[in-house]
């Protein structure tokens, strides 16, 4: 069962109750539920028990935000815009705000989406005079799942009075007081004089921002509908704390006035009763009864008194976690959410999966930015990377290790030669041999050239522990025991060789070390800071060690694809500290910066190869796809060998016929390039380096091989079937699912750093 919470009052209910007493009542049917920043307050999204959640889109089919609608027939005042559903008010302010029209009723709100609001019947910053999206008359409606359709009318400015009036478009009731909002044309044909001109659009950022400043913790959004002459009535909710009410007059069943504010987790019993007696007041902004499901909800709180069982190793956080108000606001800076768009796999709907005890979780990076934008002061990155991992195990982030070449090697040697007076230290590598060599060298060559001037609490003699991973990857899996013995043998192996401390060069290594550890280690940009130049990159764990930076954009680790979304690349001009970081960002780190060959070579590439770099990943990408189309007839040709040898004796014949065509495809691309100067400039700038041109002959390989390939391997394939060098008799093959499983594996063979680095030289050569 996977179910997602929104920011009603149901939701919060179910951090008090038994999960068990509620389940009966949920749908259990399998489908799927488009969702959209899971704010709503409505209660609907808790009812699925077995739901598929796909992203509401945020693009309209033609790639286009939003359109005006070809549909429905406009006005000078009054227009439609077709919207993607996915976008919130926030965006489709942004992009309506140049034509002047604002939608005729939108939420006060503004994190929330268009397709959510929609489809919960809201009401909100209009309701006055448009009531509610399906009132007497429908305002706004969903065309599918891909399309809603709004009405905006041309109020870029309102007037604010304080006198009811019919022609009011809002009318907003803040500290006591009422305001009535009109659009600006009506100051003259109704003589007002009182007021004065405000700009819809500030005006109702302003209102959005006073709801987000009004968060706290202990309390969650409490949304009231009432008639009018049930006001008083909500005043006897203890502790309940009023931002702002809103009166809803047209294009509904009766008047009502809808309250936003806030009241204390701890008085959710007391709520529960006050609305099962005063049956007039619902928690919801919209005219409808209770659901059996929310009743039985409202009758049920309070009365769960004990952490669920599986829950017991992370109580404090399980604790903490219930302090979630879905309000959406760590979407906004989530990788997570950035890269599938879907909240799913948001820390609220993660948290949402835990209230209803969910014990299967995915691998998250520990962005802390999430828990920094939170306002109610969630540890979100501690939460999501030693929390819910340790409920189940998650996946092992795909991190390599390899062993460190010679000269690294003699490097180590020169420094036990000249300091042998000195203690001895050790160097943990770990996954630097691989995401960031030149920047383990620029540390061994600083050591080397001024280990006389360290400070007395370093030394420049270190013993370099390589080939092994530090215990990261099992930590954030949850396999704290796999973590802690690579700490414990670590130690072991320093306590034995008298080593007095250790070095890492990588911020995850050193957290997961001291975790363990009774000793604390050393970050080696700890040793080396004063003489670091530019900018810094401090991601996500250096942040967690308290090293502040200039950037801290979270890298994402190692993975290159997420939930089967891959990483957008991103060229930085930053120097970083994490490998990973390094690696992803295509940097050089702080470490790097102080490798001397080629120091001048090696600063120009990374102030200057952001566009180069980008431009020959994606002509690399454009290259590939276009190469296995080509290469279809000539594949087709060889699926009789299929028969002869199987399946892997096919891919050995024919991946050289893609990795050709690839090679003439990706070269001619280059050279036709309208920025080929620029790539030459670059490929002369790191050709001649070899650890250098090693880094981003990688950086090229692990791009193409992240990338989902699924569109053209289907295409391909059905070329395949119906090319005429095809034998009849295999045609079944090439129908096959292994015929697709082989294409993708050609794929993965045909790319290489060998390849790569001929086509390079070509470029620079012919």
């Amino acid at each position: 069962m996977m179910v997602i919470t929104d920011a009603s009052l149901f939701s919060r209910a179910l951090t008090t109750i038994d999960i068990k007493k509620i389940e009966k009542y949920l749908d259990k049917t399998e489908q799927v539920v488009y969702v959209g920043k899971a704010t709503s307050v409505s209660g609907d999204l808790i009812r699925y028990a077995r739901a598929k959640y796909v992203a509401s889109p945020n693009l309209l089919g033609n790639g286009n935000k939003i359109e005006e609608s070809k549909e429905q027939s406009g006005s000078s005042v009054y227009k439609y815009y077709n919207v993607a559903p996915g976008l919130t008010f926030e965006e489709l302010l942004t992009e309506l705000k140049p034509s002047g029209f604002v939608p005729v009723l939108l939420p006060f709100y503004l994190k929330g989406t268009v397709g959510g609001f929609i489809s919960s019947n809201g009401s909100g910053f209009g309701s006055y005079k448009f009531g509610f999206v399906r009132g007497k008359k429908e305002v706004h409606k969903l065309v599918g799942s891909n399309v809603a359709t709004i009405m905006t009318a041309k109020y870029p400015e309102v007037i604010e009075v304080d006198t009811e009036t019919e022609y009011a478009w809002s009318a907003v009731i803040v500290d006591g007081r009422e305001r009535y909002y009109l659009p600006s044309f009506y100051a003259k044909f109704l003589g007002i004089s009182r007021g004065g001109n405000v700009d819809s659009y500030t005006l109702l950022s302003d209102f959005s921002s006073q709801i987000i400043r009004s968060f706290k913790r202990d309390y969650f959004p409490l949304i009231l509908l009432y008639p009018p002459n049930s006001r008083n009535k909500i005043f006897s909710i203890p502790n309940y704390e009023e931002v702002l009410t809103y009166i809803i007059n047209y294009n509904s069943p009766e008047k009502y006035y809808v309250t936003i504010g806030n009241a204390k987790f701890n008085d959710l019993e007391k709520i529960s009763e006050f609305l099962l007696k005063n049956k007039d007041v619902k928690p919801f902004p919209s005219p409808r009864e209770y659901t059996t499901l929310e009743l039985t909800i409202l009758k049920e709180i309070g009365k769960k008194v004990k952490t669920p069982k599986q829950y017991s190793k992370i109580s404090k956080l399980y604790v903490d976690s219930l302090k979630c108000i879905n309000c959406g606001l760590c979407l906004d800076v989530c990788l997570a959410y950035k890269i599938t768009g879907n909240p799913v796999f948001s820390p609220m709907a993660r948290i949402g999966r835990l209230i209803f005890e969910e014990t299967s979780f995915e691998t998250c990076f520990g962005c802390t930015k999430d828990e920094e934008i939170c306002p109610v002061n969630i540890p979100i990155s501690e939460l999501m990377t030693e929390g819910v991992n340790k409920v189940s195990p998650t996946t092992k982030p795909p991190i390599e290790i390899s062993d460190v070449t010679a000269d690294i090697r003699a490097l180590e040697k020169k420094l036990n030669e000249k300091y042998r007076n000195r203690p001895l230290f050790f160097l943990f590598v770990g996954c630097a041999a691989k995401y960031d060599p030149i920047g383990l060298r620029g540390f061994l060559q600083f050591l080397l050239d001024n280990g006389d001037k360290l400070p007395a609490r370093f030394s420049p003699k270190v013993r370099l522990i390589s080939g092994r991973c530090c215990g990261f990857d099992d930590y954030l899996a949850g396999d704290d025991e796999g973590a802690r013995k690579k700490v414990m043998s670590i130690i072991e192996e320093k306590n034995n060789s008298g080593a007095i401390n250790v070095y890492f060069m990588c911020p995850e290594g050193l957290y997961v070390y001291n975790k363990f550890s009774d000793q604390k280690g050393i970050l080696a940009y700890e040793v080396i800071k004063d003489q670091v130049q530019g900018k810094i990159h401090t991601g996500c764990w250096a942040k967690k060690l308290g090293i502040k930076g200039d950037d801290d954009e979270c890298a994402g680790l190692t993975f290159t694809t997420y939930q089967g979304f891959p990483f957008p690349y991103s060229k930085k001009q930053v120097a970083t500290i994490c490998p990973f970081s390094t690696w992803k960002f295509g940097t050089l780190s702080v470490y790097g910066q102080l490798y001397k060959e080629n120091v001048i070579q090696q600063t120009e590439v990374a102030e200057n190869a952001a566009d180069a770099e980008k431009e020959i990943l994606d002509l690399a990408l454009v290259s590939i796809k276009d190469a296995l189309i080509q290469s279809v007839d000539e594949i087709a040709e060889k699926v009789g060998l299929w028969s002869l040898g199987g399946e892997q004796y096919f891919i050995t014949i024919t991946f050289p016929i893609l990795s050709k065509h690839f090679s003439d495809t990706y070269k001619s691309n280059l050279k036709a390039s309208d920025k080929k100067d620029l790539i030459v400039k670059y490929l002369n700038s790191i050709i001649n380096d070899p650890i250098m041109l090693e880094s981003k002959l990688t950086l090229v390989v692990d791009y193409l091989k992240s990338q989902n390939y699924e569109d053209v391997v289907s295409d391909a394939q059905s070329k395949i079937v119906t090319s005429p060098r095809l034998e009849f008799s295999m045609a079944d093959i090439a129908k096959s699912e292994e015929m697709k499983k082989a294409l993708r594996e050609i794929i993965r063979r045909a790319i290489s750093t060998k390849t790569i680095e001929r086509i390079f030289k070509d470029v620079l050569y012919s």
